[in-house]
């Protein structure tokens, strides 16, 4: 075609616009179709003035626009050279490209793929259909493959991991970020911002230090000492919820009181919201849920695309849900720092510490203070509830340890009506409870790193740009780490060893574990001091006792329980 070009150039004195093959594809064409020739084509000297053309220059451009079937076919021939090439580069996309990445993971350890493109989508499939949950799976997987395990879901690989040694080179050591992919359904849901860049799905280590500083004083244990008068307030109205429905034969669902007891106490201690959360009902509690439910449908593409109503309206209902939180965390920053304009005294609580490291930093936007706002109304919301939930299931099939936690708070709390920091501490067992419950049933069951470079992992080589799940759920519930893994036993944690160091992390673990982990558990404690002291728990029969996923874990049964009010007189130990 460069020939044709060179003909075209050459045939005049002077240069021309006809610079590409798509000209002279365009050009042939008009040329074939006997449509007439764009001025843009001819010469710029006969643009200029075609009444001093000579004979011999006249017939030179005549020549040209003789164009035959052969430049046509030239053209063409350049136009399916194109077409070829994208349909090639489709087809590396689509067919060498997993066969490239398949081949970088076959030699790991791993069940057989169903199918080469599908890999072991039919877990997921399963998984997204609530028939299994992906703490069980990895579970099975691991028992039968090993320490470490690749699925492909589709052409996509994801390996974890349940050694010590890995869960210490990954988690303790700042060159191994999060991976971004894994945290996409975090930062927005159907194109609506949700958690943003906050705490916890920030990927950039250096970004997410500078949020870490600034939120550091608010969850100082000495600042957390003075929260407790607040968690008495909410456990007391939650006593008075439950003593209403304790006539020893009705059923309760815990697991949505505990969740009422936990909005009431981040929405007072952490942004001071009015509003009694536990009696009244709340559209924060709905909005969560359908967030997170979103947030664990992310794999499934259907749920994104799909034109049918129920999935539009479910989308639709996920952005409203989405945007309810994140305004409201607008009006309540704003109403903050209206009382720093002007010049009103802050209120007592985890946001007015935020924004006094923020104002003295300098490094915080409102878009990432409302990141922060939703990241922490939704963990502080979701991770004591199901704490509370595992240890009451935990409690009610273990009436020995229920027995001797109920001698502690007599013997600690007694009739005390206002349970201080100093109380708490001294309840030793009730912490050993609360930890072996974690050990069981942590928030979420791991923590996933990027690998910046191929690495070594357990023998085998893993390439760089890998993503490694450490998986905590998994590692609790191993014979070489914890013996007789399935049995509740508080007293297991009375002497802790190296042996379980890096096998009990239900919050993770390194510069990255949960900021909020001393409030989580100094609120379980005020709360389950509370409802143990007054109400008398037995599980109903029969109910389902396995979890669910829902980006945290969760009792399937939703901790079904028969309530009545706890006389301590006739209660025998």
């Amino acid at each position: 075609m460069s020939d044709f070009l060179n003909i075209w150039r050459n045939s005049t004195d002077n240069s021309t616009p006809l610079e590409s093959h798509n000209d002279l594809v365009q050009l042939a064409r008009r040329k074939i179709c006997n449509q007439p020739i764009p001025s843009k084509f001819y010469p710029r000297r006969i643009q200029a003035d075609d009444d001093i053309l000579s004979a011999n220059e006249r017939r030179k451009v005549d020549d040209f626009y003789s164009i035959d079937q052969n430049v046509v076919l030239a053209a063409s021939s350049i136009w399916n050279d194109r077409v070829c090439r994208c349909g090639w580069t489709l087809i590396h996309c689509s067919c060498l490209l997993p066969v490239h990445i398949h081949q970088k993971y076959d030699h790991l350890p791993g069940p057989k793929r169903d199918a080469f493109f599908q890999g072991h989508s039919s877990i997921l499939k399963k998984v997204l259909a609530k028939e299994e949950c992906f703490a069980e799976v990895y579970e099975k997987l691991h028992r039968e493959y090993g320490p470490l395990v690749v699925l492909f879901f589709y052409h996509m690989p994801f390996l974890s991991a349940v050694d010590p040694k890995v869960v210490k080179e990954l988690l303790l050591n700042n060159k191994y970020p999060k991976p971004s992919l894994n945290y996409d359904a975090f930062r927005s849901l159907f194109g609506v911002p949700f958690m943003g860049n906050g705490l916890v799905s920030e990927c950039n280590h250096e970004k997410w230090a500078i949020h870490r500083r600034i939120l550091n004083p608010a969850f100082h244990r000495q600042y957390l000492k003075e929260l407790t008068g607040t968690f008495n307030e909410s456990a007391d109205r939650l006593v008075q919820y439950l003593s209403l429905k304790a006539d020893g034969k009705s059923e309760v669902k815990l697991i949505h009181a505990f969740e009422r007891v936990t909005l009431d106490v981040i929405c007072k201690v952490a942004f001071s919201m009015e509003g009694d959360m536990i009696q009244q009902e709340s559209l924060f509690g709905d909005a969560i849920h359908l967030c997170l439910d979103s947030m664990y449908q992310a794999g499934s593409l259907i749920i994104k695309i799909d034109p049918r109503k129920k999935y539009r309206d479910y989308r639709r209902d996920v952005k409203k849900a989405a945007r309810l939180l994140r305004g409201t965390g607008l009006k309540v920053i704003n109403d903050h720092l209206e009382d720093v304009r002007q010049g009103r005294e802050l209120k007592k609580d985890i946001l007015s510490h935020v924004i006094k490291s923020a104002v003295v930093d300098g490094n915080f936007t409102m878009e990432e203070m409302i990141d922060e706002f939703v990241t922490l109304f939704v963990g502080g919301y979701e991770t004591t509830s199901t704490l509370l939930s595992f240890t009451m299931v935990c409690l009610g099939q273990n009436p020995h340890v229920l027995k001797k936690l109920l001698q502690e708070v007599d013997s600690v709390i007694g009739d005390k009506e206002d349970i201080r920091y100093d109380d708490i501490i001294k309840m030793e067992y009730m912490m050993l409870v609360l930890k072996e419950t974690l050990r069981l049933y942590p928030p979420v069951i791991g923590s996933a790193r990027l690998l910046p470079e191929d690495a070594d992992i357990l023998g085998y080589k893993v390439p760089a740009g890998s993503s490694v799940s450490i998986l905590s759920y998994v590692m609790a519930r191993m014979e070489e780490f914890f013996p007789d893994p399935l049995t509740f036993d508080p007293d297991r944690f009375k002497d802790s060893d190296n042996r379980t160091m890096y096998a009990y992390f239900p919050f993770s673990m390194g510069a990255r574990s949960c900021i909020g982990q001393q409030f989580a558990m100094i609120e379980a404690r005020v709360i389950l001091c509370k409802i143990l002291q007054k109400l008398d728990f037995k599980l109903v029969p029969n109910q389902d006792f396995g979890i669910y996923d829902q980006l945290t874990i969760r009792p399937s049964g939703d901790c079904a329980n028969y309530i009545s009010l706890r006389n301590k007189q006739f209660q025998g130990y």
